[in-house]
């Protein structure tokens, strides 16, 4: 009897088991959706290795104009900020210094000419009496000798004239280029030297951007490689060239110059602040189109497809954007699915058939 009714029991709960097994595969079934979606198969490319630094646009030309005479400043004419073009006139000194060293000088040549005049006219008369036995020898040497030194004080005298002429052209002081004046040094009234500055111009021409490039990398940057620079106060990117690697790095902070030579652009000021991309070669890489990232958990993610065509979510570590889309640095295998086009309402085990399969093969 007892043997009956364990049968019977074993016979129930079997029973009922395969019921509840068989509801349960049927409510997964029915939960199950069916999605057409465009795929594609996760493959390896090459990706530029790029590295980036901050820096400041510089003037290669900076020049300082002064004086080659002393004098008083009369006028300055361009302030901080001016733009100013080669040829213009900046400065000009009281020239009463000046034309009163060139009068000087006039006066000297006219007593000096005097001078050679009589001379020549004494030592005239005295060959004819020299040579009539009414001079001595002597006499007519030293008179000979008077005239030469006379001609040597006349030399000197314009000498000193030409000198105290060409101080005219240092009275007035012009541009050597066309720039910005970026500082001034000295005001009207102030007394002007040789070689001190009056005004600081930096040239609009030969603009650089310099900055400083970690050690690390500093043997990957090669002079004429072409680069990118981004002008923060112009909100826009041009092309440069590395024109100069400086070799001798700061001992504090172990970063090297680097002088990158930009175009002539309108706008393009010494001082604005920008980035610059190098690159340094080429890495391998997977890169997938953002439009299959779908955000979980506020992370990103892409629905891969198995062998049994089911969509199932993985979280990935992106990387950088690129034009082709954005790097993956892990999660994906290659030779993966993918669904192409990222769908939110897609739930882990959904179905999917392939609209196109996008097999993309890069090189």
């Amino acid at each position: 009897m007892y043997k009956t009714v364990i049968c019977v029991c074993a016979a129930f709960f079997a029973l009922a088991g395969c019921q509840e097994s068989e509801q349960v595969k049927n409510t997964s079934s029915k939960d199950q959706k069916i999605w057409s979606v465009s795929s594609l198969s996760v493959q390896s490319t090459l990706m530029p290795i790029n590295y980036k630094s901050i820096g400041t646009v510089v003037s290669d030309q900076r020049i300082d104009v002064s004086s080659r005479a002393t004098g008083y400043i009369k006028n300055i004419s361009a302030l901080e900020g001016d733009k100013v073009f080669k040829g213009q006139v900046l400065v000009a000194l009281d020239d009463a210094d000046v034309e009163g060293a060139i009068l000087q000088a006039k006066a000297l040549v006219n007593t000096a000419e005097l001078a050679v005049h009589d001379a020549d006219i004494d030592v005239e008369r005295y060959q004819d009496l020299f040579k009539k036995g009414s001079v001595s020898e002597n006499l007519m040497r030293k008179t000979q000798l008077f005239r030469d030194r006379s001609n040597d004080a006349l030399h000197t005298a314009k000498t000193a004239l030409v000198i105290a002429k060409a101080q005219r052209q240092y009275i007035q002081m012009s541009s050597e280029v066309d720039g910005i004046v970026v500082e001034r040094h000295l005001r009207n009234g102030d007394l002007a030297t040789p070689g001190k500055p009056i005004l600081t111009i930096e040239s609009s021409q030969g603009l650089f951007f310099d900055t400083y490039v970690a050690e690390s990398q500093i043997n990957n940057i090669k002079k004429g490689a072409s680069v990118v620079v981004f002008i923060d106060a112009l909100n826009r990117s041009m092309k440069g060239t590395v024109a100069r690697v400086v070799p001798a790095g700061d001992v504090t902070t172990r970063r090297y110059m680097v002088k990158i030579a930009l175009p002539s652009n309108d706008g393009l000021l010494s001082g604005m602040f920008g980035r610059v991309n190098f690159i340094l070669g080429e890495k391998p890489a997977v890169i997938i189109p953002s439009s299959a990232l779908v955000e979980r958990g506020g992370l990103q993610g892409v629905f891969v497809i198995n062998d049994l065509q089911e969509a199932y979510f993985r979280w990935l570590n992106l990387g950088a954007e690129t034009k082709e889309g954005i790097e993956v640095r892990s999660g994906l295998v290659i030779n993966e699915k993918i669904i192409l086009q990222g769908n939110s309402q897609i739930r882990e085990g959904d179905i999917v058939k392939h609209s196109a399969l996008l097999e993309a093969v890069n090189e």
